[in-house]
């Protein structure tokens, strides 16, 4: 199988990348140039710290991108599909990076979140107006808001929940360096099991927890995980595609088939859901469409080792054409 169940780890390729989030490789290369986003790059550098980083490689020869540029496109994602322009973008990270000392990296580092017409940024647990410094303070009815002066406290319930997230987040980085070796696997589940009691919506942990029981064998755990996902997100395409596998492991093709069969209509690009598929088509006698399914994945991945079987199962899947009816003649 070219993709088994897949978590959201330290190192990424491109190519992850975009199968992940559904992005487009003109859009991230754009993100790239206006430096928003930089991953480590083959000749150990990072194009954002020169010298100052080492190179992850991927199965490619491309450069890696961490947990960190992962979350940052999906902020910069989220941003976009709420309208704000890119040059907006752009000038809040460079607002970002000149008046918080330290920050390399806005877009993961900080939690930025559009609201009305403004663009807040979460720093020391309270959302600051990042122009001018301001502490920016919500009152019920829920879609009011007025700006307080920096050293007015944020309402506790608000400190709590985005306290909640911050400590969430630190057990799932603990999780993704105790999932790196075997022994300490138990541990690795403790901490997103911890992670996703702090934050029920964590998906990266509720992900990784489920692929970490898929690998154990215990499928009926891995799925009450990736389903968790699709209840508050159910066009998280990566948790159908896990799920797929799940039902795949379990021999129910027909379950499968939908949950792939999702994961392509959601992130259309993605090279293992169409490979997966071609698989489960051929076993349910869907010769056709799975002859369909190999032609799609090749044009997304033709030079991995999956690549070569891929073509192998097209030259044993033969076409059988039928002849067109010979169209009326039209009446004179």
């Amino acid at each position: 199988m070219s993709g088994a169940p897949q978590s959201v780890g330290q190192g990424y390729s491109r190519k992850q990348v975009l199968r992940m989030l559904g992005l487009s490789d003109r859009q991230l290369a754009a993100w790239e140039r206006q430096g928003l986003v930089s991953p480590q790059t083959p000749g150990g550098e990072n194009p954002a710290n020169p010298g100052g980083g080492t190179a992850r490689m991927g199965s490619a020869g491309q450069g890696m991108y961490t947990f960190s540029d992962l979350v940052s496109l999906r902020t910069l994602q989220q941003l976009r599909k709420e309208g704000v322009p890119s040059a907006r973008i752009r000038s809040l990270h460079a607002t970002l990076k000149e008046k918080l000392g330290g920050i390399e990296r806005p877009w993961s580092e900080l939690q930025v979140q559009k609201r009305g017409k403004r663009l807040l940024v979460h720093f020391q647990g309270a959302p600051l107006e990042p122009l001018t410094g301001q502490l920016f303070l919500e009152y019920s009815p829920k879609d009011s808001a007025t700006v307080r002066k920096l050293e007015r406290p944020a309402p506790a319930s608000q400190r709590r929940e985005v306290d909640g997230k911050i400590e969430a987040d630190r057990f799932f980085r603990a999780g993704l360096r105790y999932e790196e070796h075997k022994e300490t696997l138990p541990k690795a589940i403790r901490a997103y099991q911890k992670a996703i009691e702090l934050d029920a919506r964590a998906a990266g942990a509720w992900i990784n927890l489920g692929t970490v029981f898929y690998n154990l064998g215990k499928l009926e755990d891995a799925e009450r995980c990736y389903r968790a996902v699709l209840a508050f997100d159910d066009r998280h395409a990566l948790a159908h595609f896990n799920l797929a596998n799940v039902f795949d492991e379990r021999r129910q093709w027909d379950k499968a088939r939908r949950h792939y069969e999702e994961a392509i209509r959601l992130s259309p690009n993605s090279p293992d859901p169409h490979y997966n598929l071609a698989l489960v088509y051929d076993k349910l006698g869907l010769h056709g469409r799975a002859r369909r399914q190999w032609v799609e994945y090749l044009k997304h991945d033709p030079h991995s080792q999956w690549a070569g079987f891929a073509r192998q199962q097209l030259e044993k899947t033969a076409w059988r054409l039928v002849p067109r009816p010979e169209p009326s003649p039209a009446p004179d």
